[in-house]
């Protein structure tokens, strides 16, 4: 095997190096490490190097790419260099490379999720706990900070819900349907009560 072609990537801070008509980006540790130039001969110890290096840089560049567009779990992060068939070893790593740079942080992510489904949602405490269970969260973590919505919050995201259910129709019929409406909505029973007895007194 022999490098036929050696570019340098300033998107990525990489260089590129083809060799039998494949390319691969490997880091200036790398390059410098093992005195690559043009029409060098590449034995299969250094080319197996080059390419766990190539692998490591295009998941770094993946995982980079899909944070920068907005915050994601380690989880997220984790599932998604999986998808894309990146090695066990190297999605470790770049879990590890990202949370030594700040770039993953899982109680910032859990504050923002809560802030944004509570503020611009209005996603119930219920729905929001069983969401972030979904995205694998510490059940510690999502309690620690559910918290940040209060009772009368909670009251009065209940009370739009109930409002548009009720219709001016104040029969217990009715107060059945908008209870069930509520706590498939993932309202507290206290919450649902306290709402319905104000509007159905």
């Amino acid at each position: 095997m022999i490098i036929e072609n050696i570019e340098y990537s300033d998107k990525y801070n990489l260089i590129r190096l083809t060799i039998s008509k494949e390319r691969f980006y490997v880091d200036y540790d790398l390059y410098y490490e093992n005195g690559f130039e043009l029409e060098k001969e590449i034995d299969f110890p250094i080319y197996k190097k080059i390419l766990a290096n190539d692998e490591f840089n295009r998941a770094k560049n993946f995982a980079l790419n899909k944070i920068s567009f907005s915050q994601k779990s380690t989880y997220e992060i984790r599932q998604k260099l999986k998808d894309q068939k990146f090695s066990a070893d190297v999605i470790e790593k770049i879990i590890s490379y990202l949370d030594s740079y700040g770039f993953l942080d899982d109680e910032a992510y859990v504050k923002a999720y809560i802030r944004d489904k509570d503020e611009i949602s209005s996603w119930s405490r219920g729905k929001i706990k069983y969401m972030l269970k979904q995205k694998h969260i510490d059940e510690n973590l999502i309690e620690d900070n559910l918290c940040l919505i209060s009772n009368e919050r909670e009251a009065e995201k209940a009370g739009f819900f109930a409002d548009k259910k009720i219709k001016n129709d104040y029969s217990y019929e009715n107060r059945a349907k908008v209870f069930r409406h509520l706590a498939g909505k993932g309202f507290d029973i206290d919450i649902i009560n306290l709402v319905l007895n104000e509007r159905f007194s």
